[in-house]
């Protein structure tokens, strides 16, 4: 086997792999970049570049057993990815396969009996276990696509039936899906909400729905109540950036959703609504800080100015929504953080 001086290295790198008993081609095909990385004297640099002298010369690093493990969402090698288990239907491992995953099907999967989807939370006669490797963030993403849909059907369902032969509809804008993560995209993404509230032709108000498990108050709540209502600023900034871009009133909606367990499966069950308008919420404004092990920074509301689903037609119908807007055509959006709290 040729020697290690063919490839086209310095002299002093070829040296130290020598001293480390690489002395040909095959004792280097035998290394992995990890091994090659720990010879003293070799930095991440010329790795690559003794990985690019031995392809050049036709040789391949050995694979490294130890090496993370790629997120087929992120299209990267990271510690903090695993194999994540789902239980889904058909249909949604296929979407997810097409879209997010970039193609890659389930590292393993097996049919299970009749059950509810995950993801889009539907009663189906044939269940998969459905498990792809994904890093700590793209899991908790795909894990919520679920519970979003579950949010959404429950705020259109709650909203025809009190609004039912009043005339004011709600008009779904932006439906959850789990999309692929491509991080360059993220500082071109449009902000949007996730509904509009319309009245005839016109688009009257909008709404912003986010999801939690906890309650807000009211007859009969389930689970915990929420202490302080958290948001991430660039939520609070998509929110303000759609209201005046497009001038219209945008409503904050909380939904509660739980889960139950139908093993193997879980079912998302949605068991509250509430909101407040932008004015109040500004008024709620209590503080911003950065959430405990997590790098972004979320501004805490206090939970008071949150009124239960219920009211929200007497809201319309007393001429409150219409002098909101009226508001808001004269002051604009308010700030949603860091101004002095009131």
């Amino acid at each position: 086997m040729p020697d290690i001086d063919r490839l086209d290295l310095a002299k002093s790198v070829q040296r130290r792999l020598r001293d480390a008993g690489v002395g040909t081609l095959d004792d280097l095909s035998r290394w992995n970049r990890r091994e090659i990385g720990a010879i003293r004297g070799i930095g991440p640099k010329t790795v690559a570049d003794i990985e690019q002298a031995a392809n050049g010369s036709g040789i391949q690093l050995a694979a490294d057993p130890l090496a993370p493990y790629q997120c087929v969402r992120e299209g990267r090698d990271a510690w903090d990815v695993r194999l994540s288990s789902f239980f889904l239907c058909d249909d949604c491992i296929d979407d997810w396969t097409k879209g997010a995953f970039r193609y890659h099907r389930p590292s393993y999967s097996r049919v299970l009996r009749s059950g509810t989807c995950q993801n889009c939370n539907r009663t189906r006669t044939r269940l998969r276990l459905a498990q792809w490797f994904l890093c700590g963030n793209c899991e908790r993403v795909a894990r919520s696509i679920g519970r979003s849909i579950a949010a959404e059907e429950y705020v259109v369902g709650r909203f025809d039936e009190l609004f039912a032969n009043t005339g004011l509809r709600i008009v779904q804008l932006d439906h959850p899906v789990l999309r692929v993560h491509y991080a360059e995209t993220l500082k071109t993404k449009i902000p949007t909400i996730d509904f509009a509230v319309c009245g005839g032709e016109e688009q009257l108000a909008g709404i912003e729905l986010k999801t939690g498990r906890s309650h807000l108050g009211g007859w009969a709540p389930v689970g915990s109540r929420m202490n302080e209502f958290q948001l991430d600023h660039g939520d609070c900034d998509d929110i303000s950036a759609v209201a005046k871009k497009q001038g219209i009133l945008v409503y904050l909606f909380h939904a509660q959703v739980i889960d139950r367990a139908e093993p193997p499966a879980t079912r998302h069950a949605a068991t509250g609504l509430w909101w407040i308008d932008p004015f109040s919420l500004s008024e709620c404004y209590r503080t911003s800080r950065t959430r405990p092990r997590e790098t972004k920074t979320a501004a805490y509301f206090s939970t008071g100015g949150f009124r239960p689903f219920e009211e929200f037609r007497g809201h319309w119908e007393c001429g409150d929504l219409e002098s909101l807007r009226d508001r808001f055509a004269a002051e604009g959006q308010p700030p949603l953080y860091g101004h002095s709290p009131s």
